[in-house]
Order: structure tokens, then sequence, then C-alpha cells
């Protein structure tokens, strides 16, 4: 076998100057790439019988970062003839083929030079659409489901450019109260805080024990037991209370009519949605660590037959798998809408809760006339092109109202993409 560090032949400057470049702008940056390890990972836990399909899932999603079009087509019969052939043999002949000139040299040096320019171009070379695929892959069911997985993290990380690091939290009336029932919301702190004269003798003080005597007469540590006078650590009861967080996603089944493409925006309106809800599931995660936070994500549906929504719930699977697999993450399918606002209203009792319907029909409303004060509400539209966020009257049926997307003059975007994030950053806000 060849030495990985032999030299490429003089018979072309050209090639061995594209092959620098090679190293420098796509080796080098690949390395450097913060999403290697977890694609690594990802890579490697693959099943070994897909493994091949998952590098040629991975060099196709580099070539396309990179835009990469200087290849040259090769016949399936081609390939398999080659790789019948010893990997030695293939590596000597094409050494020896680079130390005569030709075409085949020059395009070859062609092809090492789109991909360094490329490589200079691309934003990234890999980022979660390749390491949320690669994950699921064993699970995605045909080329289909894993483009729109591939799309709807691609959107999710479009939109969450568009929030900043951190947002402070809005200020709430009402603080966590400890009660005496058992709460896993709230759990003691533990550890010893101070010494006193009434305790349990598995919490004596060790210092104690030196008044105890061999003799079986009476000695001072049953004086001082009997007294009252033996010192004991007390733990510290205090409680650390989280407070209670639920956020529910509503995706009813008129939001079918959201599978279109608008000008200007480089996925369905469907697949942009639920990369929101994987956008707000992920920075909620991080800026509301310090509490109990669950989410949900209904998919209203009482009719017979399949669900209208089953490819985008089954994505919603996929999407939200390391969510689910913590337990903080959950796929409903309830009756309807008025299941759902019920539902929040019984975990209003214990916990602060935000609904999000996500529809494309703009005449559809969520009934808060039942629902108390403190269940937030809001309905995102989705019949046209740039969404609007209308958060309903509390407690009233009252028509709703708009809040104007940031960035935007008049309350009316530029395009429709301009919406879509803005909508994002209120939404995080309304949320938070």
């Amino acid at each position: 076998p060849l030495a990985p560090s032999l030299p490429i032949p003089d018979t072309l400057p050209r090639l061995r100057a594209a092959v620098r470049a090679y190293d420098d702008h796509v080796l080098a940056r690949l390395a450097a790439e913060p999403h290697l390890e977890a694609v690594s990972a990802a890579l490697a836990r693959l099943p070994e019988p897909l493994r091949p399909r998952g590098v040629a899932f991975l060099v196709a999603r580099l070539l396309s970062r990179m835009g990469f079009t200087a290849g040259t087509s090769v016949s399936p019969a081609l390939a398999r003839r080659v790789l019948e052939r010893p990997p030695g043999e293939l590596l000597s002949s094409g050494y020896t083929s680079l130390r005569e000139p030709g075409p085949a040299l020059e395009q070859l040096a062609q092809g090492y030079e789109s991909l360094s320019t490329g490589a200079r171009r691309a934003s990234a070379l890999l980022g979660d659409a390749e390491a949320f695929t690669l994950e699921n892959l064993e699970h995605l069911q045909g080329k289909a489901q894993r483009l729109a997985l591939e799309q709807a993290v691609e959107a999710a990380e479009a939109l969450s450019r568009a929030l900043p690091p951190r947002l402070r939290a809005r200020p709430v009336s009402t603080g966590p109260a400890p009660t005496a029932l058992e709460d896993d919301a709230a759990f003691p702190q533990g550890g010893f805080s101070s010494v006193s004269n009434v305790g349990s003798l598995e919490n004596l003080v060790t210092s104690e024990l030196v008044y105890m005597e061999d003799e079986p007469t009476l000695d001072l540590f049953d004086v001082r037991y009997v007294e009252g006078e033996l010192l004991y650590y007390t733990r510290d009861e205090s409680l650390a209370v989280r407070r209670r967080r639920v956020v529910t996603f509503v995706l009813p089944p008129s939001l079918a009519d959201a599978r279109v493409k608008d000008t200007g925006v480089r996925w369905q309106r469907a697949v942009v949605a639920m990369g929101l809800v994987l956008c707000l599931v992920r920075r909620l995660s991080v800026w509301l660590g310090d509490q109990e936070l669950r989410f949900q994500v209904a998919f209203p549906w009482d009719g017979d037959g399949p669900h209208p929504l089953e490819a985008e719930r089954g994505l919603c699977e996929l999407l939200l798998r390391e969510w689910r697999a913590r337990g903080t993450a959950e796929i409903l399918t309830p009756r309807d809408s008025d299941e759902v606002l019920a539902n929040a209203a019984v975990q209003a009792k214990r916990a602060r809760v935000d609904v999000l319907l996500l529809d494309a029909t703009r005449q559809t409303r969520l009934d808060t006339t039942k629902v108390p004060a403190r269940v937030g509400v809001h309905h995102l539209d989705l019949s046209e092109p740039s969404p609007r966020l209308h958060v309903p009257g509390r407690g009233t049926s009252s028509p709703a109202r708009e809040i104007p997307e940031v960035g935007a003059e008049g309350g009316s975007p530029e395009t429709p993409w301009e919406a879509w994030t803005g909508t994002t950053l209120e939404l995080a806000r309304g949320l938070l």
C-alpha cells in the first residue's frame, strides 16, 4: 500500500497547488467543525449494514453545502468493477496515472479547486441536519421522510439565528409555595446544618461515643442520654422549589393546507412550522433549564382512517426523539382542541401553561371562554405567506389581537421570511 505522505508527482504543478489548497480549506476546516464529533458519533453508532448508506449521505451533504458541480458521472457497473479490485492495486494504478500528462490531470485539478472554493464560500460544512439525520437514519422510512427531516432541521437552524443567545423571562406575580404534599418539583436541599439535643441515633454526633465505657454499669453516656444532653446533627429540611412550565403545540388537521412553498422561503410552510417547534423546544430548554419544563405536541383528530398530518406526526416524533427519551416531551392525539384546552385548565392549577395553535385556516380560533386567565393562548395564522401571531383576549371570546412582527414597518414585513423570523422572536418572548 502507498504511504499517505507520498508526494504528488510534478507532472502538473497546478494539481499540486490544488491539493495543498484542498488540505488547507477543506480537510483542515472539516477537522475544526463544531458538529464533527456529533456527526462522527452518530455515524459510528449506525448498524454495520447501514454505515455505507450513512457515509454516502454525509458525502452528498458535504458536496451540496460546498456547491460542488465539477464531478464526473460514473456508471454503477464501473463502480462495482472497481470495488472488486484490491485497494493496493487501485492506489498503484492511480499513482502511476498521475505521472502521465493529459486532460485527466487537468480535470482532477479543476475538481480540487472547485472543492476548495466551495468550502471557502460555505458558511458551515456540517450542521444539525447531518447529525439529526444520521441519528435517525435507521428509523427513516424512505427518501421523502429523510428530506423532510433535513429541511425541518435546517429551518430550525435558520430561525434560531434570529434569536438572541439569551432572553430575559417576564416577571411572574405568584411565587412557588411548598406544601405538605409530596411533590417531585419540591425536594430537600439535604446536608446537616447545625447541632441540637433532639434527634435520632443515626444522626448522633460521633464525639459523644467517648462517654461510653466497657463496664456494664451506668456510664456518662447513659446519663447524658437520659437527661437529653447528647448532641445530634440536624438536617437542613428547607425546600428547593422549581417552577412548573407546560408548553403545548396544537397542530390541527387543517395545517395540511400549509404544504405550499412561498416565494423567498426555501421550505414549505408546514416544514417551517415543524422547524419552529424544534427551534422553540431547543431554546426554551436552555433558557428555562432551572424549571420543570414539559412539552406537548397535540395532533387533534376524531375522524376515521389515518390522520391527515400522519407524515408531520412521524416527523415530529423524530425531531423530538431526544426530549421524548428524557421524558420532557410527548406526542398526543386528543379528540379536538377543546380537549386540549380542558387539559390545559387542569394543568394550570399546578403549573404555568402556554398553548400555541399553528393553523392554516384564518377562521379557526380557540374558544378561550372557559380557559383560566393564567393559561397563555397564542394563535399562529399560516393561511398566508407571511405568518401572523394573535393573542386572544384573556377569558373572553373577543377578536384576536395581532402582534406586529419585529423589524416590520407598519406591521407588514418586507418578505415572508422576515415575518417568520419576527414571529419566532415574538413567540419566544411571549413564552418566557
